[in-house]
């Protein structure tokens, strides 16, 4: 893809990474460049530099700031400053887990308002999302919730204080977070209409294993470390099913397997997790014998050193922070993560944008290593469904829908298109009936047919008859899910929503609904000419055969394909 004169936005575009990247995508000259960052001071430094960088050639640099995996109005706070206000916890929790039917939880997003707003044709995403989720630290706060549940088991506590760390762990739940962001990053791309999405990801260990030996003062290998590359290969996978989507941007990701480094190096504070390092002293006295416990929070052995805070020699890496000349010669040293520069993987950047070839790009590497379907199942495919075929004939029960596959939009397709096929047999005939008697003749093989009733309920299917009104169901119902309620209201949005999503709908609308569906059908597979027999065509004149005898898994084949746009690309 050619650069110039595109609009290209880089997610954490201050980091070690992205400020390479920008650097070196000025050489192209984009129309924009809209680079984001944390913290406001990191942002407008970026702009700063972008701007007065002597190769930008008339590229606009635009800056944003804020964190992206929250709705904009928690964007400027920390992580702490939310957890200390219950509505406002409450709101995250809802943004990760609740059910994105709606827009609202979308639209309301930080990421979602800046690609609408500035809508890139290139996104460059450079945050390390693996540490910023697995960095909160799940493991901490469930020791603090064990902790807690002991002493209310002790009768030592109430259970307010429970309430509030149960809330802090579901909002830092690794993958409902990682999801949630990965769903919001696909709706905003595709309404930005971007075309091409490139991820700096991350191995989570500098691309050692789990004999890595730095740790965050737990045991080895680190349980953060482990769950940071857990993290980072989930990500990669939901990247690789991004890439097998129709009608997404093109996705790569570069993920390097070393230390990165270096920013700058220099003498002066210290910088540790955003702060400087206040200098502390103490000398015996006291209260500094050992006794028979380690409390947490003693007696203050120690005081503080005037206003002084820790200076010495660092090399900044970025995100990773500052290392001292120790830290870095052991950690880049041979053995161990060694280190690559953030230039190389600039270089490496800009090249797969252009559609060079780097072999390093993570998708197409999984995409040439994977099992695909095979030649030979394909070929013995035809002998298990004649196989079946010739049971359901034998015994005379027809294999529709078990509810085993899900969704219940599935079943409920299956069953509805069984229907049909029993009660005429062919789609011209579907296609010739009256809607409404139709659906009153559906009605009445549902309630004189007992057997079929019964599987149809059985499996979890609730039926709802053509009065809109009457509604059929067994102990368990596969459509809605409750998520842990126990009463759902009933109005007409919902229950076009149930109905939709794993009800059989007996109703004259949803059998007007069946006839436009195989019409669409009937006029796809006539696509294909008597004078122009090629492979071009897939749904011809031998795919037609099979939905005359109204083959219910071709026809819902159909469905989920055209309706549902579900089907693969690759």
């Amino acid at each position: 893809m050619d650069i110039k004169g595109k609009r290209i936005m880089i997610f954490g575009g201050w980091g070690l990474v992205g400020s390479a990247i920008a650097k070196q995508l000025l050489e192209e000259q984009p129309s924009e460049l809209i680079v984001t960052s944390l913290r406001e001071n990191e942002a407008d430094e970026i702009q700063n530099i972008l701007e007065n960088h002597p190769l930008n050639n008339g590229t606009k640099i635009i800056s944003v700031h804020g964190d992206l995996f929250v709705r904009k109005e928690l964007s400027k706070l920390s992580k702490a400053d939310i957890y200390a206000n219950p509505e406002q916890l409450q709101l995250m929790i809802h943004d990760i887990y609740d059910d994105l039917g709606t827009d609202e939880i979308v639209e309301n997003s930080k990421l979602y308002q800046i690609m609408d707003t500035h809508k890139p044709q290139i996104l460059i995403d450079c945050i390390n999302t693996a540490t910023a989720f697995a960095y909160q630290n799940v493991y901490q706060i469930v020791a603090e919730l064990r902790a807690e549940i002991n002493e209310i088991r002790k009768g030592k506590t109430s259970h307010d204080h429970l309430i509030e760390t149960v809330e802090r762990i579901i909002s830092t739940l690794y993958i409902p977070q990682l999801i949630r962001h990965v769903q919001i990053l696909i709706e905003s791309m595709q309404q930005a209409e971007t075309k091409l999405y490139l991820k700096v990801g991350t191995s989570g260990t500098g691309g050692m294993g789990f004999n890595i030996p730095y740790t965050h003062s737990e045991e080895k290998p680190s349980k953060m470390l482990m769950s940071k590359s857990s993290l980072a290969g989930a990500h990669t996978m939901l990247l690789w099913l991004l890439g097998r989507t129709p009608h997404a941007p093109i996705i790569k990701e570069i993920k390097p397997t070393a230390a990165i480094a270096w920013k700058k190096i220099g003498f002066g504070k210290v910088v540790r997790r955003g702060s400087h390092i206040p200098l502390y002293d103490s000398l015996p006295g006291i209260n500094t014998t050992l006794g028979t416990e380690l409390d947490k929070q003693p007696v203050e052995t120690w005081k503080r050193m005037g206003t002084e805070f820790l200076e010495s020699v660092y090399i900044d890496a970025g995100e990773n922070g500052y290392f001292s000349a120790g830290e870095f010669s052991v950690l880049t040293g041979e053995g161990q993560m060694e280190f690559v520069t953030p230039e190389e993987i600039a270089d490496l950047t800009i090249l797969e944008i252009k559609g060079g070839n780097t072999g390093n790009d993570i998708i197409s590497s999984l995409d040439a290593s994977v099992l695909a379907p095979s030649y030979r199942a394909g070929v013995i495919r035809k002998d298990a469904l004649e196989k079946m075929e010739a049971l359901e004939e034998e015994t005379g029960k027809d294999s529709v829908a078990f509810e085993l596959l899900g969704p219940p939009r599935l079943t409920k397709l299956l069953y509805e298109v069984y229907i049909l096929k029993r009660l005429r047999g062919s789609i011209e005939a579907v296609l010739s009936a009256d809607a409404a008697e139709l659906a009153t003749q559906m009605e009445t093989e549902i309630l004189e047919n007992q057997e079929l009733r019964s599987t149809i309920l059985s499996v979890g299917t609730p039926i709802l008859l053509n009065d809109g009104k009457t509604f059929l169901r067994g102990p368990d119902i596969s459509e809605p899910n409750f998520e842990g309620r126990t009463v759902l209201e009933i109005n007409s949005g919902n229950i076009e929503k149930w109905t939709n999503g794993g009800w059989l709908d007996l109703r004259v609308s949803n059998v007007k609904k069946w006839q436009k569906r195989l019409e669409a059908l009937s006029a796809d597979m006539k696509k294909e000419t008597k004078q122009d027999y090629s492979s071009y065509y897939f749904r011809n004149r031998r795919f037609l055969g099979g939905t005359q005898r109204m083959d219910i898994g071709l026809i819902v084949n159909w469905v989920l394909e055209y309706e549902d746009m579900g089907y693969r690309i690759k």
